[in-house]
Parts: C-alpha cells; sequence; structure tokens
C-alpha cells in the first residue's frame, strides 16, 4: 500500500467532527476517502453500518466498494448517491411505492398533455418539452431562485408560464403518488425536516457521513447533509471548487464556503500535491484557474517533474483537423486509448468523432458518443416531420421544421393547431409565387405520408431539402460531410419504426438499446472524444484540446462573471486531465483568437 502524504494523513486520521477536504486533481481523493474508511473500522473501531458514504455516481461507490474488499475490510459500509439515498429513506417511510419513479417517456407526454390544458399546444414539440423539462429541475434544485431574465434569453416560456405549468405537473404527481428524479431529493428533505421521529433514525443509524464531490452538490442536498449529521456533526466532505462546473444543474460551488461558516470549528485540509501531471501542466493550469476570484487560494505540488505543454495556432480549423489526425497516426496503440479529444460541445464530439472515423483512427466509442444522436437536433427535425405526416398534421410540429430550408414560411398563414392547406393558400393568396410554394410543399408531404417511415425520411431530406439545410448550416464542406452521416445513422434507426408507434417512446427505447449494446460490446482501443463535461473525473497520458478560442471557451453566450468563472474551471478541468503531454490547439479563422484565459502575460510566458 502507498504510503499518505501528510495531508492525506491528517484527513485519513480524522476522527469527529465536520471537516472539509479540499482535493485539487490528482491529489489522491479516492484513495484518502478509502483510507479514511478503513481506518475508522479498523483503528477507531467504528462499525461499518455506521458509515455512510455518498457518492456523485454509482461507477465511482463501486471504485470505492473494490479495495475495500481486496482490503478484507467487514462489510456493511453503506454506499449510495444522493437521488438513491433519499430513495430509499422515501420508500423505508412509506411515502412512496415500488413503482412511484415516472419515467421519462411519460414526463414527456405529460408536459404535452399540460401545456394543450394551458394553451400553449404550439409550443409542445420535442425541443420545448426539453427545455421546460430542464428548467422545472432547475427550479426544484435551487428553491430560492427566481425565474430571471439571464435564464428566459433562451426561452420560448415566460416566467408566469413556467411556473403555471410547473404548478400543475407537480399537482398531477401528487394526485397520482408519484415523483421525478428531482423530487427525491426535495421530497426527502421535506419528510425529513417534518418528521422528528424517521430524522433520529436515520440519524442513529449513521453516525459518521462522507460526501465525495461536495463541490457539485446543491442547496437541499446540502441541508440533507446537515439534518442527518446533526448533533454529532461527523460530516467529512470532499471536494474542489476549481472543479465546480455543473452549475447548470443547480450545483454550487458557494456551498464550499458556506460549510466554513456554519461549521467554523470544522477542519479544513488541503489536499494540493498533483501526483497525476507532470510540473509544466500543473503549472499552467495554476496559472489559469488563479484568474477566478471566487475560490479557495491554494498552492499546487507536483509530485512528478517534467510535463510537456505544446500551444499551436492554425490558420484554419481544417489546418487544426490535419494536425491532430497527423499527431494520431504516429500514436501506437498502447498510447492512443491512453488518449483523449475534450471538446466543449456534444455536436463537436460527433464531428471529431467523425472526422478521425474516416480518417482511419481507432475510436474507443462510450455510451454517450453513441446515443448523442437521439438527442440531436436533427433527431428532433425529423421527429416532428414523421410527427406530422403520422399523428394529425400538427401546426407545432410543421411550425419546427417548415423553414429547413427556408420557405419564408409565416406562422401567421397558420391560425389553427390542426393545419389546413387551402388556409395557408389563403393566406398568400396576393401572392401567386408564394401560393405555387404552398402548393408544391404540402403536394409533396402528401406523398410523403403513403411512403414507409425510413424512405418518407429520405424523402425529407432529398425532395424536401433537408440535406440543403444541413449544408447551408455546416461551417464547411468537413462539417457538412460529418452531419450527412449523423443524419444517415437517424434515417436508419426509423428502419424498424412502424406507423402508428408512439414516436417519442419509440426513440426513447431504441436510445436504450443503443446503451444496452455499447455497455455489451464497448471496445477496448482507441482515443477517446469527450466533452470536457463528461471527462471530469477521468485521466490520460495524453490531451489534445481543440478549438481553444474566445467563443468557444468561454461560450460566446456566457456574459455573466459568474459562468465566466465556471466556464474557466471547466477549461482547468480538461487541462488537469493530462498526465504527460497536453496540446493546446487554437485557430485565427475569421479573426478569431486564443482563448481569454491563456491571454495573460505569464502564461504566455510559460507556453
Amino acid at each position: 500500500m502507498k504510503k499518505p502524504s501528510k495531508a492525506q494523513k491528517k484527513a485519513i486520521n480524522h476522527l469527529s467532527g465536520p471537516a472539509q477536504i479540499i482535493a485539487g486533481p490528482g491529489s489522491g481523493k479516492t484513495f484518502t476517502i478509502i483510507q479514511r474508511i478503513l481506518y475508522l473500522i479498523q483503528y477507531y473501531h467504528v462499525r461499518p453500518d455506521k458509515i455512510l458514504v455518498i457518492t456523485y455516481t454509482k461507477a465511482a461507490a463501486n471504485e470505492m466498494k473494490e479495495p475495500l474488499e481486496h482490503a478484507n475490510a467487514p462489510s456493511g459500509v453503506c454506499f449510495g448517491t444522493f437521488h438513491s439515498i433519499c430513495y430509499y429513506i422515501l420508500k423505508k417511510s412509506a411515502c412512496i411505492g415500488e413503482n412511484s419513479l415516472i419515467k421519462e417517456v411519460e414526463k414527456r407526454k405529460l408536459l404535452q398533455i399540460i401545456l394543450g390544458n394551458q394553451g400553449l399546444a404550439t409550443k409542445s414539440n420535442y425541443e420545448s418539452v426539453s427545455l421546460l423539462l430542464n428548467m422545472i429541475s432547475y427550479t426544484k434544485n435551487v428553491p430560492d431562485y427566481c425565474l430571471s431574465k439571464d435564464l428566459q434569453s433562451n426561452s420560448l416560456f415566460s416566467a408566469e408560464e413556467i411556473l403555471a405549468v410547473k404548478e400543475e405537473y407537480n399537482r398531477h404527481l401528487r394526485e397520482q403518488k408519484m415523483i421525478d428524479f428531482d423530487d427525491m431529493i426535495t421530497e426527502c428533505l421535506n419528510l425529513l425536516s417534518a418528521n422528528r421521529e424517521i430524522l433520529n433514525f436515520y440519524r442513529e443509524m449513521f453516525h459518521y457521513i462522507m460526501a465525495d464531490e461536495f463541490q457539485d452538490i446543491n442547496m437541499p442536498q446540502y441541508q440533507i447533509l446537515k439534518l442527518l449529521a446533526y448533533p454529532k456533526n461527523n460530516l467529512f466532505v470532499v471536494g474542489d471548487d476549481d472543479q465546480a462546473i455543473y452549475g447548470f444543474r443547480g450545483a454550487s460551488p458557494d456551498i464550499m464556503k458556506r460549510f466554513t461558516d456554519d461549521f467554523p470549528d470544522g477542519k479544513q485540509i488541503m489536499l494540493t500535491e498533483n501526483y497525476r501531471s507532470g510540473q509544466k501542466i500543473v503549472s499552467l493550469a495554476g496559472s489559469v484557474i488563479s484568474g477566478n476570484k471566487e475560490r479557495f487560494i491554494k498552492q499546487f505540488y507536483p509530485i512528478r517533474e517534467g510535463g510537456n505543454v505544446v500551444v499551436s495556432c492554425f490558420d484554419t480549423r481544417k489546418d487544426e483537423e490535419l494536425q491532430i489526425i497527423r499527431e494520431l497516426s504516429k500514436l501506437d496503440n498502447e498510447i492512443l486509448c491512453n488518449t483523449a479529444l475534450l471538446l466543449r460541445t456534444n455536436m463537436e464530439v460527433i464531428q471529431y468523432t467523425e472526422l478521425l472515423k474516416d480518417a482511419g483512427i481507432s475510436i474507443k466509442e462510450t455510451v454517450g458518443s453513441k446515443t448523442d444522436i437521439f438527442h440531436s437536433f436533427i433527431m428532433k427535425d425529423i421527429t416532428a416531420f414523421l410527427s406530422y405526416l403520422y399523428f394529425g398534421n400538427k401546426r407545432s410540429d410543421l411550425i419546427y421544421f417548415m423553414n429547413k430550408p427556408n420557405r419564408f414560411f409565416t406562422r401567421m398563414a397558420l391560425p389553427y393547431e390542426q393545419v389546413l392547406p387551402e388556409q395557408m393558400e389563403k393566406y398568400y393568396r396576393k401572392n401567386p409565387q408564394m401560393t405555387a410554394e404552398v402548393k408544391k410543399f404540402f403536394a409533396h408531404l402528401k406523398i410523403a405520408s403513403n411512403l414507409k417511415p425510413v424512405l418518407a425520411v429520405a424523402f425529407f431530406r432529398k425532395t424536401l431539402g433537408y440535406d440543403r439545410y444541413l449544408q447551408e448550416k455546416a461551417g464547411d464542406l468537413n462539417e457538412f460531410k460529418q452531419l450527412q452521416k449523423h443524419t444517415d445513422s437517424i434515417q436508419q434507426c426509423f428502419a424498424s419504426y412502424s406507423v402508428g408507434m408512439d414516436l417519442k417512446e419509440f426513440i426513447y427505447l431504441q436510445a436504450e438499446k443503443a446503451e444496452e449494446q455499447m455497455n455489451d460490446t464497448e471496445n477496448c482501443d482507441g482515443v477517446r472524444v469527450l466533452t470536457m463535461h463528461s471527462s471530469k473525473g477521468l485521466e490520460f497520458v495524453r490531451v489534445y484540446l481543440p478549438d481553444v478560442n474566445d467563443g468557444v471557451i468561454p461560450s460566446r453566450n456566457i456574459q455573466t462573471p459568474k459562468e465566466l468563472e465556471e466556464e474557466r474551471r471547466l477549461l482547468y478541468v480538461a487541462m488537469t486531465r493530462a498526465r504527460d503531454d497536453l496540446f493546446i490547439y487554437y485557430t485565427k479563422e475569421r479573426g478569431r483568437k486564443i482563448s481569454r484565459y491563456l491571454e495573460n502575460e505569464m502564461i504566455q510566458k510559460m507556453v
């Protein structure tokens, strides 16, 4: 067994009272948690079943269980995510039944009905419902959140509409004695706050509580932790404020600072020795993150010397892509399997995956990369088209695709929820050119409605011009080819669709099937292509960060100081995934510049 550092030993030996462990990248966080569990059991003789360990994912829980089994530690330690623990408490307290969790497909159906009830049927397409689900989820996870102008800037809904839909949605769940994923937390908090007997039962059950990834929790989760830990307050939280990148889910790194206010007698232990990355990588990443003002000030100590950092500028994105292909083509299989490309968005992941496949470079596909097609804008466009053909010629569906490519049709020409072509012709009766365009468009839709779904999609692409729309949307020919391949996959997906099947449920089941196949057949060889968000918790020998341009990271949509700090943390997380080699690429195409996070004079000297 490796010998713990001085800081790790201090955390491992901690017995009672609150403690906050600030665990930087590569600092041996998981090792420290495991050793502390063993120390509590073997040296302090704490019963294993009195220890609760809350992890961010099931995978993280399994990662901790295995070493405990190898160490022959007595079984009984309770591991679980926040949601699984809360679900357990609610079930055991008879607040919910075995099948009380509403399924994703049921949530979408329910929201579509509610939107119709509220007179918002035109906003019931897939994308609008997805947006609404995210906003309802956010308001549940951030109870004191007011629907601000910032959130509404890209929204189809007003604050009043969101609150009205949310109220009816929650009322329906209560009537049916069901909960959604977010309710697990809020309902559990309400139960523990209102029922002293149940609260005391779980306080007695868990004398020692450990929470991993503490920077990613939200306020209701934090309140549950405090309730369960009181009055012993044997609360041991581990996290890194510099790696808080889930603000869009309601997580708040401010809670880490609040912990020190709520528990002024608690210990704070800094794990800032980096065992993962070479010295140059640690120094550069440290300089980048030091630009954030709202953080615990800390000094990073790289244990390993060396580390290679390369920052390169390219005239065009095409040049950048060719360089990445050249670099990856030279790598032997062992290094390639320990290499990652980290991108800002899912769309970029899809594009680079196709690009590398075309170049003959092996890709280690993950569940996320395989199932991305089911959540893409292309899938939503095609779903709206098929829904229009087979489910009542709805206005909300037609609006979604009628101007892809742009036919300059206006919504004003569609006065009713069920589309009547003659109404649209009537609107354009004084414009012979547009009248002819309308007649041609609806004639094509009639032909498509008599085709098998997979052929209807092909008709949508070629005859109705959707591929032309994709070409206009793409930045260049290469991106267009990637979008076409993406659309090919979606078209093939509908080969197994029969008219009459619920479209949303079909897509949901197809995504589940793809995920199961990936779990069974996930290949071991090849480079990983991931978003920066999904790279958190992983590490690689070699990391490429393409498109580190201002407008990409930070995104051009980011405005507030708080959002800008989170984007900086996201870049920091991506950089600190690298052990030996870090390649940062950007382009000067169309006047673009390197990310502002790398413009600092001191950083420029380092690179």
